[in-house]
């Protein structure tokens, strides 16, 4: 998500760190969409390990936690390999499979969660016709990653409101302005522009096209709101009970449109509406997942308000430094002070450095530390591969791909060649507690492999600790109010458990 469709986002933010913007607009009338359905083919997989069910605990000690109460960080990477993307380049396609090799290899980086992409354009192609086979194509995924140990972050992704939004070929912007490239997220039913004009000036956001689909959202105009709340249940249901499933993502960077103060009550409005809409489609499978939500693309958060449900969590990106000026630890301590707001846990929806160089890496350690400092659930990088077909890759109309895509593999253009896992992100594999027993008081962790945290809990409990490193190389594991230790080794590294009880410290240093 780099290029020069981010630098507006980078722009804002800086003015969103000194002031956050918090109506109502008539609904058309709309009876709903019949219930056809696309016939589906569902693909037979073994069934995978259960991972523990999480939820959320907001209040004030907000976190994750699994069905042992214990609290969890889930760290891992954006795979988009199910979006449906815009195909600029006709001869480079825009997503690369996810396989079980990738699978494997998150695994082996210590990672236990990825945020899967997921498209309204595919779910939902025709209005009231929900395609059951693209979401037991998702739910295909979430198991193979539940095989390998990874949660999944179920994300409606969309960017610059769809792949319908591009400029004709021929099209003549004028001065200051420039065709657009198409991208992903609406259907075409759901993309209401009035023929507004696709040219940006500076960023894929500013388009009248894309302000106008936007505010025909907000507005419900010909129920499309609605119709993405009824998309939401169609998810739901038919992901069914999966454990594996940590939670799902609302709406990824929404547009304010027009107004930002409208706008975010209006999202709030959405945000609202699909919790409750979910919550409904949960109730006959048993489950209550987590719902992660976002502010908008410049930064503006809904009201803290919005919502009455307690198992949600605060999901905003974070480019400091990667896209823009804007300091690493200062917009942490924004989001932090967000998520305070909401008395919600903060997990990081999107991160990332796009520069194979020692000045990235540098960047990296210090978000790391500061990320640890404040002890937050998580992140997961932007992104896992991008491909060389990517929007974000080809960048304009009749663009093509740089000859290297840097992410956290490297991609080799033309033809998807994977350069494989990055070793200058040796921070995003550093140590952490997946899972432990009550409350994390203190983290720090190196990159180099030591990790010291300080944690309470009212009652004897367990803890689980990721380690990299490799099989002859054992770390050592001491500290106070520790027991029962058993050092693991598994593929990448080592899983460290014990019992813990009371006030604990846990030190572990690599050999």
């Amino acid at each position: 998500m780099h290029r020069m469709n981010r630098s507006l986002l980078a722009t804002i933010l800086v003015g969103a760190l000194v002031v956050a913007g918090c109506s109502s607009t008539d609904d058309a009338a709309n009876d709903g969409p019949t219930s056809t359905r696309a016939e589906s083919t569902t693909t037979s997989v073994p069934a995978p390990p259960e991972l523990p069910a999480l939820r959320a605990i907001r209040g004030d000690q907000p976190r994750i936690v699994d069905d042992q109460d214990r609290q969890v960080i889930l760290r891992g990477a954006n795979v988009n390999s199910l979006g449906d993307y815009y195909q600029g380049d006709p001869d480079a396609v825009p997503v690369v499979p996810v396989t079980d090799a990738d699978w494997a290899d998150m695994a082996a980086h210590g990672f236990n969660v990825v945020r899967l992409l997921v498209s309204w354009s595919k779910l939902e192609p025709e209005r009231g016709t929900f395609d059951e086979e693209y979401l037991a194509t998702v739910a295909d995924a979430i198991d193979a990653a539940a095989a390998h140990g990874i949660y999944s972050v179920v994300d409606m992704h969309q960017d610059a409101w769809g792949k319908y939004i591009a400029s004709p070929a021929g099209e003549t912007c004028p001065d200051g302005g420039d065709p657009a490239i198409g991208w992903d997220g609406a259907p075409e039913w759901a993309t209401l522009t009035d023929g507004a004009s696709t040219c940006t000036f500076g960023s894929r956001e500013t388009s009248r096209a894309v302000i106008n689909a936007w505010d025909s959202f907000y507005a419900n105009r010909d129920g499309i709101m609605d119709e993405l709340v009824r998309t939401w249940a169609f998810v739901v249901g038919g992901l069914g009970n999966r454990p594996s499933i940590a939670g799902y993502d609302l709406l990824n960077e929404p547009n304010v449109g027009s107004g930002a103060t409208p706008a975010t009550d209006q999202l709030g409005r959405f945000y609202d509406q699909a919790i409750t809409a979910i919550r409904a489609a949960e109730e006959p499978l048993g489950v209550d997942r987590i719902v992660f939500f976002e502010f908008t693309v410049a930064g503006q958060p809904v009201p803290n308000d919005f919502t009455a449900d307690d198992n949600i969590v605060f999901a905003p990106h974070h480019y400091g430094e990667s896209i823009g000026a804007i300091p690493i630890e200062g917009l942490f301590d924004y989001l932090a002070s967000l998520a305070a707001g909401y008395r919600t846990a903060l997990w990081v929806g999107e991160y990332g450095f796009f520069e194979d160089t020692d000045a990235a890496g540098a960047k990296l350690e210090r978000y790391a530390a500061k990320e640890d400092a404040l002890v937050t659930a998580g992140d997961a990088w932007w992104q896992w591969r991008q491909a060389c077909g990517d929007p974000h890759s080809v960048g304009r109309p009749g663009g093509t791909s740089d000859p290297v895509q840097i992410h956290l593999q490297t991609n080799r253009c033309p033809g998807d060649v994977n350069g494989g896992v990055n070793p200058r992100w040796k921070c995003l594999w550093r140590p952490y507690p997946r899972a432990t027993a009550g409350v994390i008081t203190s983290l720090d962790a190196s990159c180099d492999g030591a990790l010291d945290y300080r944690a309470s809990t009212p009652t004897p409990g367990t803890i689980e600790i990721w380690s990299p490193g490799v099989a002859d190389r054992q770390p050592t594991v001491a500290g106070e109010g520790i027991s029962d230790i058993d050092i693991a080794a598994v593929a990448g590294g080592f899983v460290v458990s014990a019992t813990a009880t009371g006030d604990y410290h846990v030190v572990l240093s690599p050999s």
